[in-house]
């Protein structure tokens, strides 16, 4: 219950804009000042500044975070001196309250960096390394999804599942790097000529996929055929030759699973291989028992 709370709260916070955040962390900084204030100097609560620069820290980055950090030192030195806290000398005060800054800096500082390099984790879970595009894991959740909002709105849904032809004969023969490069020009091409809203991603080694939202077969051909020229142009400067093998299918109603949805698109795409490579396989509503009958080659075909 806790972390679902949790949950809903961050959801909430990483919704609003930076000046919004500043403005919830000011807000927190004035309610612990009055708590400071009322409290008197004798209970120390300035661990509790750290929540809003924690919040800003986290929320709107390194400037939020030091704007609080100076806000929170000045709020915790009003607090001292109006509580009446008798000090020797001036200096004491303001030396405590530049240790204190030093220590709201360093916790903004490491809030910071903790957030930005999760951030990086996810996003290279996200993402596969090579190409730029998405990985396998999250091609399947957001495809659950279009598959959901597609069998909920009775809109048609297209994949495309794409295999390169003889991509172990040009690692063969002209190197892994020129492989690679040629992978990377794939994904750029694939992810360019297709929408926002669309997904491309690398499902592992020479073969992706490619899901058209809200695209029906007519659509949906017209969007391949433009995919494949821009496929060939990208290749040009390093491979020329390579050609790709495509299986596509339009789903309109019903809508499948994932695991049937993908393993049509995949068999369509080894059968565009068995009439020869180099072409696309469409189908619109394929009977999914089918697939079993496609058999599947060796996919450095």
């Amino acid at each position: 219950m806790l972390r679902t709370h949790l949950a809903s709260l961050d959801s909430f916070l990483a919704g609003l804009s930076p000046w919004q955040i500043l403005a919830i962390s000011s807000l927190e900084i004035g309610v612990v000042f009055v708590t400071d204030y009322l409290t008197g100097y004798e209970v120390s609560i300035s661990l509790l500044y750290l929540l809003p620069v924690t919040t800003a820290s986290w929320y709107s980055g390194r400037r939020a975070s030091v704007s609080m950090s100076i806000f929170a030192c000045i709020s915790w030195f009003a607090a001292d001196i109006s509580a009446g806290h008798p000090h020797q000398l001036l200096a004491i005060p303001v030396w405590n309250a530049l240790v204190r800054l030093g220590f709201f800096l360093a916790n903004g500082y490491l809030v910071v960096e903790l957030r930005n390099s999760l951030f990086q984790q996810r996003e290279l879970a996200r993402t596969d390394v090579l190409t730029g595009v998405f990985a396998r894991r999250v091609f399947e959740d957001r495809l659950e999804h279009d598959l959901d909002l597609a069998r909920r709105n009775g809109r048609p849904l297209t994949i495309a599942y794409l295999d390169v032809d003889d991509f172990k004969v040009l690692n063969d023969t002209c190197g892994h790097n020129v492989g690679d490069q040629a992978l990377r020009l794939i994904g750029q091409a694939l992810c360019e000529g297709t929408r926002a809203a669309d997904t491309v991603a690398r499902l592992g080694g020479d073969e992706f996929a490619v899901v058209l939202v809200d695209t029906g077969r007519q659509a949906a051909e017209v969007t391949v055929a433009k995919l494949r020229r821009a496929l060939r142009e990208a290749l040009q400067p390093v491979a020329a030759h390579l050609t790709c093998s495509i299986g596509a299918i339009t789903f309109e109603k019903p809508v499948p699973g994932l695991q049937e949805a993908v393993s049509a698109a995949d068999a369509l795409m080894y059968e565009a291989k068995h009439q020869g490579k180099n072409r696309v396989v469409f189908r619109v509503n394929m009977d999914i028992a089918s697939i079993s009958s496609v058999s599947h080659p060796d996919s450095s075909q």
